[in-house]
């Protein structure tokens, strides 16, 4: 049932600009909102990497054993979808679906200190289905940044419409932690100040295959999700789930969506690097004291520090003349500790 969750679940994030990003409850998703993910399975050519501060991740090149065009999903009010007479519908505050009304429905109960799955539901040629979470699934807890996580439990059961009895039950733990940040390449662009958020799920399963029958084990699996959260955007810019005994991974990322997020504390700082693209020597200027400025390679590694403060009127210049012809990240750190991160392309 997890996996099936992936295609549309999101929680709502705001952001300040800063080394650390932070997911809020400020902005939560709204009715009107829609999204629509791309992605591949089995793809072998990334790697989700180690966790840390700082980062850089390229997915810019995706490819996998099969392309998959997304749905686009929109948010509406649940008391308007199929299952809005279930008990459990009526505690939800949100519901996101395909715009197509085929295929998932999810139910939020959403408040300022976390965002809850309640219940989903499905609709299908084949046959429709709704399950609750009798203990319900906490997708993330308010304020949430680098290093905070959080351990949960819940429980599912599901109902076959069209069979008329319970078919299906789930029994999971998850850890959930704010493992990195930094910027990350999608193929929709680039994102500074991104937060990774990985979950990781031991799933215990069990099936039934005719009313009044018998709970057929399945057994447990584990499965580890990587979402990136960019700053303005609600729902993450990028998936990639790792399953238990695969040696490669299912990924999804953001091609198209109509929503904002804002900004807590509008950072005021005014960041002018150029030329971009340059030959040699890169100009830095703000209209605020520099503490550092780092320049990162594409792959995310570190290639030159220099510390400061500077003095009125605030600029400094990178040499950039020994560096081969590439893609580089130039980040700009000042007093409070927050950064401005900017791509620049040497010739």
């Amino acid at each position: 049932m997890k996996r099936s969750i992936l295609l549309i679940v999101s929680f709502s994030a705001a952001f300040s600009v800063c080394a650390q990003p932070v997911l809020t409850s400020d902005i939560n998703l709204s009715i009107g909102d829609t999204y629509r993910y791309d992605g591949y399975t089995e793809v072998t050519n990334i790697e989700p990497g180690p966790g840390g501060a700082n980062l850089i991740w390229d997915f810019s090149d995706i490819t996998g054993e099969m392309f998959i065009e997304g749905v686009a999903a929109i948010c509406v009010d649940p008391a308007t979808t199929p299952f809005a007479d279930s008990a459990a519908v009526a505690d939800a505050n949100i519901c996101t679906k395909n715009v197509d009304d085929i295929g998932p429905f999810q139910y939020f109960d959403n408040d300022n200190s976390s965002q809850n799955v309640i219940a989903m539901g499905f609709v299908a040629e084949a046959g429709s289905s709704f399950g609750t979470y009798t203990d319900i699934m906490t997708v993330c807890e308010f304020p949430f940044t680098y290093n905070d996580s959080f351990d949960d439990t819940w429980e599912f059961i599901n109902f076959s419409i069209n069979g008329g009895y319970y078919d299906m039950r789930d029994s999971s733990f998850t850890t959930v932690e704010a493992d990195a940040y930094g910027t990350i390449t999608t193929p929709l662009g680039v994102f500074p100040d991104a937060l990774r958020v990985k979950t990781t799920t031991v799933d215990y399963s069990w099936m039934r295959f005719e009313a009044g029958g018998d709970w057929i084990p399945l057994g447990f699996s584990t499965d580890i999700e990587y979402k990136w959260y960019a700053p303005n955007i609600k729902t993450p810019v990028m998936y990639i789930i790792e399953k238990e005994d695969f040696p490669s991974y299912d990924v999804r990322y953001l091609v198209e969506y109509n929503f904002q997020v804002g900004i807590e504390e509008q950072s005021e700082v005014c960041l002018e690097i150029f030329p971009n693209p340059t030959t040699d020597r890169l100009n830095i200027k703000t209209n605020e004291v520099i503490y550092h400025i780092s320049v990162f390679s594409l792959s995310g590694q570190l290639m030159d520090t220099v510390l400061m403060p500077t003095n009125p009127p605030h600029q400094h210049t990178v040499n950039l003349s020994n560096y081969p012809k590439g893609i580089y990240f130039i980040e700009v750190g000042f007093k409070d500790g927050s950064t401005l991160t900017e791509r620049v392309i040497k010739h």
